[in-house]
């Protein structure tokens, strides 16, 4: 049975000013390559120390050397488009905002021109004060996002194969090269609701069938991991998307719950439940003994400060369908969705201490 963490956090976390004014300066051919790294290390250093105030259980780099978290895979591999596509949501209040996505299309043959985690996973494994995770987007492609197929590819599947067998070869030399978690992250959205399945339909996929082919990837890369380290943490973040601007996401875990928990290959799922969009926990029922449910009570939307009664609450209501034993506790998505001056919701000061009030409940809930 892998290792059971009480507490931990999804991944990003809020950048420093001075980090993207380095990048920024970067970018603008005013400082080195080499500059640019001495400041993400610093600023590394600073996260790693402040989880550790905290207490937060599993300490990541809070993916400070990246510009989304997909971009390790688009920084190492050659024939994705330069730029992420750009698309306008609106906003509750009705403004409009224009956000870049996270799935740039495939343009040419893919080529992995280098690894895509080692450096990070070299700095955490030297300087890391205690267990830590490296986070990966999953290898699934959104076939929506591809208008049309570059030669040499002739099946959307071919493209697919390419990405599996990238991201299937990274995490087996993380894991022989000792990384003790890895975790992936997706957003099951198109999944969630019926009406997300009707559109699916009517565009003559079959929404069932997909997901189950889509996780058997997934446990492709999960397995291959597992047969070089059996001792390996493994887990699947399911998130909703927790951009600027970002108003979708709807839909409880119900229509994926008895699949997604029995069938994928992991130890934990790191889940949200800090809003109603998704859903009760009547679908955690469904989680098979032996894996753990981080509940992402803590929301990373705002920078309030959920209360202590409040999560105390919110575990005991989620206990009723699986044990606690069962249960951890953070918060539902990365503090930071975009590294730019307006991907946080909130300071850092302001994620101190929602890390802080994570580890307080965690120790009083499972002494």
């Amino acid at each position: 049975m892998a290792t059971i963490y009480r507490t931990e956090h999804v991944g990003s976390m809020v950048r420093p000013a001075r980090l993207l004014d380095a990048r920024d300066a970067f970018e603008a051919g005013k400082i080195s390559k080499d500059d640019l790294t001495k400041v993400e290390d610093e600023c590394i250093l600073e996260a790693l120390e402040l989880q550790k105030q905290a207490g937060i259980g599993v300490f990541t780099d809070g993916e400070l050397r990246r510009t989304s978290y997909t971009t390790d895979q688009y920084d190492a591999v050659e024939g994705f488009a330069e730029k992420y596509p750009v698309v306008e949501n609106t906003k509750p209040d009705g403004t409009k905002v224009l956000v870049e996505m996270h799935t740039k299309p495939v343009v040419g043959k893919l080529r992995q021109v280098r690894r895509l985690a080692k450096h990070e996973a070299d700095f955490l494994r030297e300087h890391t004060p205690g267990p830590w995770k490296i986070t990966m987007p999953t290898p699934i492609r959104n076939p929506a996002a591809q208008k049309t197929l570059p030669a040499p590819y002739t099946k959307w599947d071919e493209i697919q194969r390419d990405v599996i067998e990238i991201f299937k070869g990274e995490m087996v030399n993380l894991a022989k090269e000792g990384v003790p978690y890895l975790q992936m992250d997706r957003v099951p959205t198109g999944y969630l609701t019926p009406e997300s399945r009707e559109r699916m339909k009517a565009d003559g996929i079959d929404a069932e069938e997909l997901w189950l082919k889509e996780m058997a990837l997934e446990n492709e890369c999960y397995d291959a991991a597992r047969a070089v380290n059996p001792d390996i943490v493994l887990a699947m973040h399911y998130c909703r998307g927790n951009r600027v601007g970002f108003t979708g996401g709807a839909g409880g875990y119900d229509m994926i719950a008895e699949s997604g928990f029995n069938g994928l290959h992991v130890d934990r799922f790191l889940l949200e439940f800090d809003t109603d969009r998704a859903g009760g926990f009547e679908p955690l029922r469904h989680v098979p003994k032996g894996k753990t449910v981080m509940l992402g009570l803590v929301t990373t939307k705002s920078d309030q400060v959920e209360t202590r009664d409040y999560l105390l609450r919110r575990i005991e209501e989620a206990s009723k369908y699986i044990p606690i034993e069962q249960l951890a506790l953070g918060p539902q998505c990365g503090f930071q969705s975009a590294a730019n001056r307006d991907g946080a919701s909130m300071g850092i000061d302001a994620e101190k201490r929602k890390m802080e009030l994570i580890a307080e409940v965690a120790r009083e809930v499972w002494k």
